[in-house]
């Protein structure tokens, strides 16, 4: 929040900071933000950056909340902006899309990602978690985030947009190629991702309708007009961008605290009632989609801060859902937490689409490594993060305790 010296003084109780030049992009927000957000939400909970061209930063539970539910004043579309500070070269529907057109791209995804359909998945998922984990070793270490919180989601992406098996791979080194280095938006990842995606969405065009969800990604239609081209790759990277990297996410900080809080895996094995809530209290405290943007559309204030017309504003997901005013030690996994109204599947209109397909993924997981996984340690010193928008663990190594 931006105050003269002498507004300065005459403000009352909280204290403010010019500029906290925060970065969501830089490697100690990727790493280790804890201390960052604790700071925004304390000492200037609606900041000032000056990095990617100036935003405000939004971190209390209440304000990113309330942000989060008004499109009226907080635009996705931003007049071509979108949500990602800095923007991307395109727009990617629905999520840079503001009511009512955003509302008709929901429309055409969400018959796959309902409750019940993802449910009818349930087996094929377990399936292949059972498989994954029985390739781990036995005994000494492994990355766990490379033989199983990564492949799993990107199996699961893949197989309800019926992908070539043979593409599996180049798809997803691509998308996170273009997700992981903000310089690179619109480089030679891009251009990749562009040309491996475009050769899947004209073949899906010559073959016609298979029933799948790749076909509402061709063949929809949204007010009233068939989906053209442009539109089309656009709904497929995100699709991509969000179910290849959010659950993965959620999945490797799950096993990291499990594997430094043995007592709450003997916990939730003495009481699977609690795993459901669980699941849940996972996503808040990974909250993998930690920041998202936003546009204001017309002047407001936030806590007492003006933010004028035009400026551009991240949305601190992560740091609401560690917000000790809402909830009760923050920075703990509280397995059985109850309430949890949580903002780590975003909130409003724009809530994550795939939310049940990601707590089924999560709920299966946690079953299957709870009935089959032996005891072990985290290797901390060989954690590697990612971070941007999206922060995620893509190297987590543990060590298999030695049987007593």
């Amino acid at each position: 929040m931006e105050m003269t010296d002498s507004a300065r003084a005459e403000a009352p109780a909280e204290p403010v900071r010019r500029d906290m030049d925060f970065d969501h992009w830089s490697s100690k927000v990727a790493f280790d933000p804890y201390d960052s957000w604790s700071r925004l939400r304390n000492e200037c909970p609606v900041a000032h950056s000056s990095r990617h061209g100036g935003f405000y930063v939004l971190s209390r539970y209440d304000s990113v909340f309330a942000a989060a539910l008004d499109t009226e004043v907080y635009s996705s579309d931003g007049d071509g902006t979108g949500v990602a500070i800095p923007p991307q070269e395109m727009s990617l529907f629905p999520i840079d899309a503001d009511p009512p057109i955003h509302t008709q791209y929901r429309q055409l995804l969400n018959p796959f990602f309902s409750m019940r359909q993802v449910g009818t998945m349930e087996d094929w998922i377990r399936g292949l978690a059972r498989r994954l984990i029985a390739g781990f070793p036995a005994s000494g270490s492994f990355d766990i985030a490379a033989a199983f919180t990564l492949p799993l989601p990107r199996r699961v992406g893949f197989h309800m947009l019926n992908f070539p098996e043979h593409l599996h791979d180049e798809v997803a080194t691509a998308v996170s190629a273009v997700m992981d280095d903000v310089d690179d938006r619109q480089g030679e990842g891009a251009d990749k991702l562009f040309t491996v995606l475009s050769g899947i969405l004209a073949e899906r065009r010559a073959q016609g309708r298979r029933g799948d969800l790749l076909d509402s990604v061709v063949f929809g239609e949204i007010d009233g007009r068939p989906v053209d081209e442009q539109q089309s790759f656009s709904m497929l990277v995100l699709l991509l961008m969000g179910g290849l990297s959010t659950t993965s996410a959620a999945l490797a900080s799950m096993i990291q605290w499990l594997g430094d809080h043995p007592e709450d895996i003997e916990r939730l094995r003495a009481d699977p009632a609690i795993q459901k809530f669980a699941v849940d209290e996972f996503v808040r405290w990974s909250t993998p989609v930690a920041h998202i943007g936003r546009t204001v559309k017309k002047d407001t204030e936030v806590d007492g801060c003006p933010i004028p017309r035009g400026s551009r504003v991240l949305l601190g997901f992560a740091s609401a859902n560690r917000d000790d005013r809402v909830f009760d030690r923050p920075d703990e996994v509280i397995v059985d937490r109850q309430p949890n109204r949580h903002a780590g599947f975003g909130i409003g209109p724009h809530r994550c689409i795939g939310s049940h397909l990601a707590k089924l993924q999560i709920k299966v997981a946690l079953e299957e490594l709870l009935g089959s996984m032996p005891a072990y340690r985290i290797d901390h010193s060989q954690i590697h993060w990612k971070g941007g928008e999206t922060r995620l663990m893509d190297r987590l190594v543990v060590e298999i305790e030695e049987a007593p």
